[in-house]
């Protein structure tokens, strides 16, 4: 059935107010029988909740979840009102498009609703066209006008060049984020174009809506001093894939599980959705519903307006590189990428320039800010390829962290599960679902989504069973209605019977059967077939993790990021602060060895007020161990701090970023007489080799230290001179090339010959390809992410170290990093 028809549109209307308009909307509906009258009133409290006003003199009222019973069938209804009403301080409507949605049916029509805000003139003829055939025509998918004009702010230069897009998702959020830090560096105005749309290649906003999908065929141009190396530049990294792997995934087990479709047969109640996270799970339904965010519509003083909003975003700012760095140390940074386009949405020119328009007007700072972002939103959802439509939700997540910031009050802030339970949400932004947790939510469900959204990539790396794109229905189902959730076929069955638990449970056996085993036997020692033994440790980040890292069965900590006492606060711990947390994480571990690493910032790792100077190239700047030198009271406050943990268990001290011999000597001397000062005993005294200079020179190192550390991420970067942070070549800086191992070989080699051991603590110590090179490769220790302790205890117990040398040694003879991934697959 049709769900907008002439019946259900009424032209030249007018309305006095925004409510009357709304009625009049539903009166509409209601007269065809897909809604009770009452809607209205739904309507009305969603207008208290959110702004509706898309631009271009368009709205889409609709109501509240709670009330989706009050309608009858899904539909759309038009109220045009050529004079207009005021829907808001400056937002003047003429088309109200009225939606009632019990389903996802109506999405096809705000697909081509979102086509029509980026063409006014179509805007235009709609508000004021007789004809309602004529607009029923548009806004379901008839044949948009010939050739519409392109964007009236931006035009092409003459200098550029056509490229097709590469990647089976287009222009998405991470190639387009890596697209813009590029852009970025060039004074140049640069330029995207594709079919009629012309984008900013400096505004990720403005390239997603260009909508440019899958083969894509665009063209880019520049103006200014440096065009023809920004065009080259810019050329060579879109060929190269942007930091895609040719999948549109961060890697190679990232992608959604494949699917065909549901294959269980169930006998309860079932709802079809995406297979997005794989497993299966029973519980209770528990709904998540996201805040209120209250907030006055004007403001009188502009300038203290535009200054609120500033700070907001800086904050915002900060938060995000925290929960980047978080999302990055659990589950990679690829999967944390997301996270850095969310930065880039909060420096977006054309969306700011927007809000501060409309704050000179008049409006606060967060209805500015609320409107802009929410307009961008808009375009975004509307765009017919499903993966860049999917980067709305991503866009009013990060949006909505700084609108929470400048609200003046939190309504209803969003509760997350006490008890275990399946979660089940209109939609889940990357923030919602990082801040899960595993224990509690058994599995997920959400009425939006795909499996290439970065809520199903997270819900993957956090092991939680999921299935997106369920639709409405889900929403309508009671808090605590006994459900199943099977992500591997997509479905969410209610009121499952037990021959339905049984059948999930075969599904699911193998992948329950490994993990509990892996789990069960996490406490025993990763021997090898052939007797030898791997310390597999942890690497954390707080004292909380500490507990986290000896129930998941690791044999102690191997890398102890000590930052984490120095961010998100306004000055520097105390001694005594550092001590304490020191000591609390050292009576946690139970006499296991704990590594400490003194204070690492620098490069990419900003504490603002340690006053760290800017520098241009902060990777070869004051970092690590130049930092604790040029800040040295700081670092004998953290040594003292250490040296006093010592005396509750086995402490040893490791130092970062050591490059020559003179720094490690002075950082002992140091360490030294801070030990002498307050009386602790020895402990030992190891340094990360992550520099090709420190494996040079690891012969002459490896006799003033007690054990070497190879911090393979920081090793890789500085060996293939890659920024393992830049998403154009975060695929290339692969920590198994050749290059990078024969380096690690070399330092194993004079360890060995000083009598000290090897740990590794970067990302391929948890790779299970790196773990065979690894330790084929004569390393002793890997110290890896929690969740991966017991998987690759498992993988040691499995191997033997003869034949991981063998393969070791055949890999230290490839040329590149896809041959040794060949190799030891």
């Amino acid at each position: 059935m049709a769900l907008l028809t002439p019946a259900l549109v009424k032209t030249g209307a007018t309305a006095a107010s925004k409510a009357e308009a709304i009625r009049a909307v539903v009166a509409l509906l209601a007269k065809a029988g897909k809604v009770d009258p009452r809607y209205a009133d739904s309507m009305l409290g969603r207008e208290k909740v959110a702004n509706t006003y898309l631009g271009n003199g368009i709205a889409i009222p609709h109501g509240l979840p709670k009330d989706r019973g009050l309608i009858h069938d899904t539909a759309i209804a038009v109220l045009q009102l050529p004079d207009g009403v005021e829907w808001g301080p400056g937002d003047r409507v003429h088309l109200v498009v009225g939606i009632a949605a019990r389903n996802d049916e109506h999405l096809g029509i705000l697909t081509n609703l979102t086509d029509v805000l980026g063409e006014e003139a179509d805007a235009r003829r709609l508000a004021t066209t007789p004809n309602a055939a004529e607009i029923v025509a548009r806004l379901t998918g008839a044949p948009a006008p010939t050739a519409p004009p392109r964007s009236a702010t931006l035009t092409e230069f003459a200098d550029g060049f056509e490229i097709t897009v590469p990647g089976v998702h287009g222009l998405h959020a991470r190639p387009a984020t890596a697209l813009v830090d590029l852009a970025k560096g060039f004074p140049a105005a640069i330029r995207v174009a594709h079919g009629n749309r012309i984008a900013d290649a400096k505004s990720l906003v403005s390239l997603l809506r260009l909508g440019a999908g899958p083969g894509a065929r665009v063209r880019v141009t520049a103006e200014g001093p440096d065009a023809d190396i920004a065009l080259i530049t810019l050329r060579n990294a879109i060929a190269d894939g942007l930091g895609e792997d040719g999948r549109g995934e961060p890697g190679p087990r990232d992608g959604p599980p494949t699917s065909t479709g549901p294959s269980a047969d169930y006998e309860g109640r079932t709802i079809a959705g995406v297979a997005a996270s794989p497993g299966c799970a029973v519980g209770a339904l528990f709904p998540f519903a996201r805040d209120r965010i209250v907030y006055a519509p004007t403001a009188k003083d502009p300038q203290r307006e535009l200054a609120a909003l500033d700070q907001a975003l800086h904050t915002a700012g900060r938060q995000l590189n925290t929960l980047y760095m978080d999302v990055w140390k659990t589950s990679g940074a690829a999967r944390a990428g997301i996270f850095r386009a969310h930065e880039e949405f909060l420096n977006d020119p054309e969306m700011l320039d927007a809000a501060r328009v409309l704050i000179r007007k008049g409006r606060s700072a967060p209805a500015a800010w609320e409107e802009a972002y929410e307009e961008r939103v808009g375009f975004l959802a509307g765009l017919k390829d499903a993966v860049l439509a999917g980067r709305a939700v991503d866009l009013r997540d990060a949006g909505r962290r700084v609108l929470r910031l400048l609200a003046d009050t939190v309504e209803d802030e969003s509760s997350l599960p006490t008890e275990p339970c399946i979660l089940v949400a209109e939609d889940l932004t990357p923030s919602d679902t990082a801040r899960l947790d595993p224990t509690l939510v058994l599995g997920l469900c959400t009425a939006g989504g795909g499996p290439t959204s970065h809520t199903s990539i997270i819900a993957r790396s956090l092991d939680i069973p999921a299935v997106v794109g369920a639709g409405n229905s889900v929403l309508d189902l009671a808090p605590g209605t006994p459900v199943l959730l099977d992500g591997g076929s997509g479905l969410l069955v209610v009121q499952p019977t037990d021959t339905d638990r049984a059948r999930a449970q075969t599904l699911c056996q193998a992948v329950d059967t490994r993990r509990a085993a892996e789990r069960q036997d996490c406490f025993k020692p990763a021997l090898t077939t052939d007797g030898h033994r791997i310390e597999v440790v942890a690497n954390i980040s707080d004292g909380a993790e500490a507990v986290h890292a000896v129930d998941a069965g690791g044999e102690g900590v191997g890398l102890l990021r000590t930052e984490f006492l120095f961010v998100n606060r306004d000055a520097a711990p105390t001694e005594d602060e550092q001590a304490e947390a020191y000591t609390a994480m050292v009576q946690a571990m139970n006499g296991l060895p704990m590594i400490l690493r003194t204070l690492d910032v620098g490069g990419d790792k900003a504490i603002p007020y340690l006053s760290m100077p800017a520098e241009q190239n902060p990777f070869l700047g004051e970092r690590g161990i130049r930092f604790c030198f040029a800040h040295e009271d700081l670092f004998r406050t953290q040594l003292r701090a250490m040296f006093r943990a010592s005396a509750r268990g086995p402490v040893r001290i490791m130092f970062p970023m050591i490059a020559l011999l003179e720094e490690l000597h002075r950082a002992r001397a140091i360490a030294e007489a801070v030990r002498l000062e307050i009386g602790a005993g020895p402990v030992e005294i190891g340094m990360m080799i992550e520099v090709p200079s420190a494996v040079v020179m690891a012969p002459e190192f490896a006799r003033a230290v007690d054990f070497f550390s190879i911090g393979t991420n920081d090793l890789t970067q500085y060996t293939l001179a890659m920024d393992r942070m830049n998403p154009v070549l975060a695929r290339q800086a692969d920590g198994l090339h050749p290059a990078v191992l024969r380096l690690i070989d070399q330092t194993v080699k004079a360890a060995d010959a000083a009598g000290i051991w090897v740990g590794a603590c970067g990302g391929i110590a948890g790779d299970p390809r790196g773990v065979t090179i690894l330790t084929g490769l004569g390393v002793r220790e890997l110290s890896v992410s929690i969740p991966s302790i017991a998987a690759v205890k498992a993988q040691i117990r499995d191997q033997s170290l003869a034949a991981n040398r063998a393969l070791a040694t055949r890999a230290l003879a490839c040329t590149d990093a896809a041959a040794v991934r060949a190799l030891v697959s």
